[in-house]
């Protein structure tokens, strides 16, 4: 009788660690009624699981937390980046440039149209300079939009010039068939900058 009993202790001891291998640490190891060496097995089984419950509440924990400052940080550094990807300066009166750094998508044209056309009214600009020295890439999706911004600078009263156009994105100009005509298409910064100062020159004359 006794090997019995010693047999389904030993299965029940058996049956819960399986489980627990699995992800179960909700059962335990029924204590018998027993002062045995065995009994030091079964308790010191039910105490692990307790120990691996405490544990996975810690890593949960952690998780937790570890999400919360991710998502913190990408906020910060969704509005860093939104704030660094229109950095719109006014380099000499009614004359605005815009450096346009890194990959260029359908949502960051939008964003950056929709805060270059609010400054564009707002300072009475007349002349826009976007400079695509830095672009990485242009989505060919994306191009259009960038036609569509420069018709809508100039929609503002706004003369709109591109300096720094790299062959892919001249290529995509291509592609669309753009009237060259309506796009003053500069190689540097500093060729349109010469422009707007020769045409202000003209004008005082």
């Amino acid at each position: 009788m006794a090997v019995t009993i010693e047999a389904t202790r030993i299965e029940q001891v058996l049956e819960v660690i399986v489980g627990a291998v699995h992800g179960d640490y909700d059962n335990r190891v029924p204590l018998a009624e027993h002062d045995d060496a065995f009994l030091e097995v079964e308790t010191g089984v039910n105490y692990l699981l307790e120990e691996l419950i405490e544990r996975r509440a810690q890593n949960h924990r952690q998780q937790a937390a570890l999400a919360a400052k991710a998502e913190k940080l990408a906020e910060q550094q969704d509005a860093l980046v939104e704030a660094l990807s229109t950095p719109i300066i006014e380099v000499w009166p009614a004359v605005l440039a815009l450096p346009i750094v890194g990959r260029v998508d359908e949502a960051r044209a939008a964003m950056i149209t929709t805060k270059l056309l609010e400054r564009v009214a707002a300072s009475r600009a007349t002349h826009v300079i976007l400079d695509l020295t830095g672009v990485a890439g242009v989505a060919t999706t994306t191009m259009p939009a960038i036609v569509r911004m420069v018709r809508a600078i100039g929609l503002l009263g706004a003369t709109c010039m591109l300096t720094g156009i790299g062959p892919e994105v001249a290529r995509q100009v291509v592609a669309l068939e753009v009237d060259a005509s309506r796009i003053h298409v500069l190689g540097q910064l500093s060729d349109a900058l010469a422009v707007v100062l020769a045409e202000r020159g003209a004008l005082r004359r």
